[in-house]
């Protein structure tokens, strides 16, 4: 159940199970129910405007807003964690900022604010890269994160919304966790958690950056990802705490009986021992040694002893439960009230674990037993605990889960909610005691009081955090109410500064003495960031510094006040590089941005150099060098160092990016075409600027692929390699989809494919003319794919879309030839392949590459296996439909007539088949004269102005991609004279004696 701070009569209650909220905005009058498209795991109230909302859905990691109070949502951001907040009136410029914790797919967290409902991004600190899972939190005017290495964890601090810098703690102890336990007052307390269960307290200056040690070996609880410590903010004082902590070392087994609560008044500068009440001194077993300590933390979670109650509404009124002695007592608890801020403490008249309660703004309290045993009697006190009644609130004990102020601690009504039974249902009680405070206080039963803390030097000046406050409140016997509408008078005035409103600095701390401030062991100021310098000057602290929240005037503080000093000369430390970018497309600008922890800048050297064989560059002073923009014209992976150099030492920054080219365009290779059962193999040839393809080696690609089928539906991949092999089980059809992704940049290619049931591929093997070219080359590989595609295509008689060649980068150079199905009344497969392994095997096949004289013969041509990659010397088999042969069985008797016809069936078959034979020769002859004729003839292209983007060839009207190309693919250039074709004569094999020389000759057509 949520109810609006900017508004109290809205409320939401949420029912996650069903993903379904109640609305009200008349204090529960009327409620709508709204359906949500989300799990609301989480809502978050804006504090200011009524109806804004945030909605948090854990399993999906996203956030939603809604403008009207929960009816209608609209999804802010995705990858959001848990941690997200609303901004800050006051501090934040717009108040629909939502600050976040944004995770990314692969890993990193960082942090991200935007303006709601739109998300328009908030302007933040790119400097701060990543952080920690689960470390944002945004209080006040403060945002902390965490920073961790492997083994060590920092926090950064961004103040009033300015760049994060990192917190600097006093000690040389690893820290594991931060929790910031109080920001109140322009101070953070913050504990740590370091390695051996120990946590300290610090206290910041203003800016949360610098912080000193207030308390040491603090009692802490720690959970999975998280830690508590027993720390508790007095409401309605500044400035006042309680702390408990371990008098004996965390390693000794018995620590945890060491516990001793300290008091504060002005915010962790000085604690004292809380004082025994004198009813209970003589309980005390060692008197000199006696104090009361209270059950805070620790002890409710393990003990269930319910918390210290204090409210602003009755200031200086502290009910606790704890123990009187040397240490806290943890196997035992009484009830203790205070109603001067802890100065002085009485004790109630009973034992045990009660469920205290401040009503009437202190004007009554109550307890009720919170052992878990059934009870139905309730104490009651309207003296601030001088004076205490009971009454029994039923007639039936039961056992009491929880009370509560309702509705607020500014009435004299509470409710009380528990069950007889585990088994029972729940029973809600109301206990209104307007029936025993039934006047109200008039003027004769106020009296005004001031705290005044006997610890501080000057106790007779009353002063808190530099104030002496005086408030009116009721006579402890005056039993009267203060009624609702009863407004506090308080007075304020501001005391003279005393040693009371200073502590230790920043690498201080107290002397034996505990009123001095003496250099830490640890404390090496060159670790500090430069100090600001006014003509050579600047304030260097005395070891002290101010109270953040103290409001003292004037006074002696001589000793306290920083001293002017010349500026010392430090040497350069924590030098960062950052920049918005790893990734950089060539030749684009990239800033990067130079920060420095400590050490002098003004006089020290900067230089940067960018690791891409260019000169260094060099400034003097860190307001030069801060802020370099640079641009890369080659790829690679460069390492960006910075230099930082004077007299008193050095430091040095590395920063890694990557340049990577643009993706231009990408070629698409399918090398023994496409059949149904066979792994199919498609080879991705990326393209930058200017074809460059010298990325494609590089891991930085990846290549999502899809294959669609009107049948069979899409079949998806993602690769990181340029080669996929795919399988297909249906001929037909299927578009190609792929994208191309590199850190820079993207590509889009589609294209249709064509898978058959039956194809061949034929490995062709060239003489050694062949290995002058280098078939590694793409543009070398295409274009002897296109020649050899040109020429086949002729010289087989054949469609040139009935072909792909491909030249696979590998030496020797070979081409693989595939020759697909025929259309109606042409040449089988079978044909064609042994046309041209014939010609093959008889060196018949001779044809110039790109000039005249580079003519190049193939030797060789076998069947290539692509299963297995083996090579056959002959044609596949002709596949004929079976011949089936009926023999007759269980014939016993042939009669004449039977035997007759069997006789005239053979006769005629015999001439039929003969006929048949002839037929098949002169078939054969004919083919055999007309392949002689066309050997003849073989053209070269003299002049190539054109080549296919791919090296393989599926020249004309449609290739394997279903590319539409015009039927003269390879075309002459008309710019040079004798343009036409030439057309080479291959000479019929003659024997050995023939001269080699005569064996070719030109004629111009």
């Amino acid at each position: 159940m949520l109810s609006s701070p900017a508004n109290r009569t809205q409320t939401i209650l949420t029912d996650l199970a069903n993903g379904r909220l109640a609305v009200t905005k008349d204090s529960g009058a009327s409620w709508v129910v709204v359906k949500l498209q989300f799990a609301p795991h989480r809502l978050l109230l804006h504090p200011v405007f009524k109806d804004l909302v945030l909605g948090y859905d854990l399993r999906r990691l996203k956030l939603y807003v809604s403008e009207d109070f929960g009816s209608t949502w609209c999804l802010l951001r995705e990858r959001v964690t848990e941690r997200f907040f609303w901004a800050v009136q006051g501090v934040d410029k717009e108040p629909r900022t939502v600050h976040m914790e944004l995770q990314d797919p692969v890993g990193p967290v960082t942090y991200f604010a935007c303006i709601a409902p739109a998300c328009d991004p908030v302007p933040t600190d790119k400097s701060l890269g990543n952080i920690d899972f689960y470390s944002l939190i945004v209080e006040r005017e403060y945002i902390f994160v965490q920073k961790s290495t492997d083994d060590i964890t920092f926090l950064y601090v961004s103040y009033n919304r300015g760049p994060f810098q990192k917190a600097f703690f006093p000690t040389n102890l690893q820290a594991l966790d931060f929790n910031v336990v109080d920001t109140t007052d322009q101070q953070v307390f913050i504990a740590i958690d370091f390695e051996g269960n120990i946590a300290n307290l610090y206290l910041s200056d203003i800016t949360g950056q610098y912080y000193v040690t207030s308390v040491e070996n603090v009692v802490g609880l720690r959970y999975p990802g998280k830690f508590d410590v027993d720390l508790v903010k007095v409401k309605g004082l500044k400035g006042i705490y309680l702390v408990n902590k371990f008098e004996t070392p965390v390693a000794n087994d018995m620590a945890v009986m060491s516990q001793r609560t300290y008091i504060t008044y002005n915010k962790g500068g000085h604690w004292r021992l809380l004082d025994v009440p004198p009813e209970a001194k003589h309980l005390c077993h060692e008197p000199d040694n006696c104090h009361l300590h209270l059950h805070i933390g620790l002890t409710n979670a393990f003990l269930a002893i319910p918390l210290v109650e204090t409210i602003a509404e009755a200031p200086g009124l502290i009910l606790a439960h704890g123990t009187t002695g040397t240490f806290l007592d943890l196997t035992t608890s009484h009830v203790f009230i205070s109603r001067d801020a802890g100065l002085t403490w009485i004790p109630a008249p009973f034992v045990g674990n009660y469920f205290l309660t401040i009503l009437d703004q202190g004007g009554a309290i109550s307890a009720i037993l919170a052992d878990r045993v059934p009870t139905n009697t309730v104490h009651y006190s309207c003296t601030e605990g001088a004076t205490w009644s009971t009454h029994n609130f039923t007639e039936e004990d039961i056992i009491i889960e929880g009370v509560v102020n309702e509705p607020g601690s500014t009435t004299l009504i509470s409710s009380v909610f528990g069950h007889a039974d585990p088994n029972a249902g729940w029973s809600l009680f109301k206990l209104d005691y307007s029936s025993v405070l039934t006047w109200q206080c008039g003027d004769e039963d106020f009296e005004m009081w001031s705290p005044a803390p006997v610890a501080q030097n000057d106790a007779s000046t009353g002063c808190i955090m530099g104030e002496h406050l005086v408030y009116e409140r009721r006579k402890m016997m005056a039993e009267c109410y203060y009624g609702a509408d009863y407004y506090r008078p308080k007075s304020q005035q501001n005391c003279t500064c005393g040693p009371e409103d200073f502590e230790c600095d920043f690498g201080y701390k107290l002397a034996p003495d505990g009123t001095s401030c003496v250099p830490s062991d640890w404390f090496n100021p060159d670790f500090l960031p430069a100090p600001v310098c006014t003509d050579g000057r600047y304030n260097k602290s005395s070891g002290y510094r101010r109270v953040t929240s103290s409001s003292c005037e004037r006074g002696d503080v001589t000793l306290y006040l920083p001293v002017l000093t010349p500026c010392p000369l430090l040497p350069p430390r924590g030098l960062k590089i950052s920049s918005p970018r790893t990734c950089v497309q060539l030749g684009t600008n990239v800033t990067f941005h130079l920060t420095q922890e400590s050490g002098s800048e003004k006089e020290t050297v900067y230089t940067w150099n960018f690791g891409d064989g260019t000169d260094p560059v060099t400034y003097t002073g860190l307001q030069r060098a801060a802020m370099v923009t640079r641009s890369f014209n080659a790829k690679g992976r460069f390492n960006i160092t910075v230099t930082a150099v004077n007299s008193k030492g050095s430091a040095e920054a590395v920063f890694t990016i990557n340049a990577e080219i643009e993706i231009y365009s990408v070629l698409v290779e399918i090398p023994w075409g496409v059949r149904t059962g066979i792994p199919s193999y498609f080879n991705v040839t990326v393209l930058g600027t200017d074809n460059d393809t010298s990325f494609a080696q590089e891991n930085t690609l990846h290549f999502v692929w899809e294959f669609k089928n009107k049948l069979t539906g899409s079949i998806r991949q993602l690769t990181w390699q340029n080669v996929i092999q795919q399988e297909f089980k249906q001929p037909g059809e299927y578009i190609l989809t792929l994208n191309v992704y590199n850190s820079v940049s993207s590509v889009f290619y589609t294209q249709s494919v064509v898978v058959y049931e039956e194809i061949t591929t034929v490995r062709i093997h060239f003489s050694d003319e062949i290995h002058y070219y280098d078939s590694e080359s793409l543009n070398i590989r295409q274009a002897l794919a296109e020649i050899l595609c040109h020429n086949l295509a002729q010289i087989l008689g054949i469609r040139r879309t009935r072909i792909i060649m491909s030249v696979p980068p590998m030496h020797p150079a070979v081409g693989d030839l595939t020759v697909l199905p025929p259309y109606p009344k042409e040449d089988t497969t079978y044909m064609v392949v042994k046309n041209l392994i014939d010609q093959a095997q008889h060196k018949y096949l001779s044809f110039p590459l790109f000039t005249r004289d580079d003519v190049v013969t193939i030797m060789d041509a076998r069947i290539l296996d692509l299963r297995t990659g083996s090579e056959s010397p002959t044609a596949p088999p002709i596949t004929a439909p079976p011949i089936t042969i009926t023999v007759p069985v269980n014939v016993t008797m042939v009669t004449m007539q039977q035997e007759r016809h069997s006789l005239l069936a053979v006769y005629i078959s015999i001439p039929v088949c003969c006929i048949m034979v002839a037929i098949a020769v002169s078939v054969k002859i004919y083919y055999k004269k007309k392949l002689k004729s066309q050997r003849k003839y073989y053209p070269i292209v003299r002049h190539r102005a054109r080549v296919h983007h791919d090296s393989t060839c599926s020249c004309g009207e449609e290739d394997i991609l279903g590319m539409e190309e015009p039927e003269d693919t390879i075309i002459p250039d008309s710019g040079y004279p004798g343009n036409e074709p030439t057309l080479m004569i291959l000479n019929e094999p003659v024997t050995s004696q023939t001269p080699t020389n005569n064996r070719l000759s030109a004629l111009r057509c």
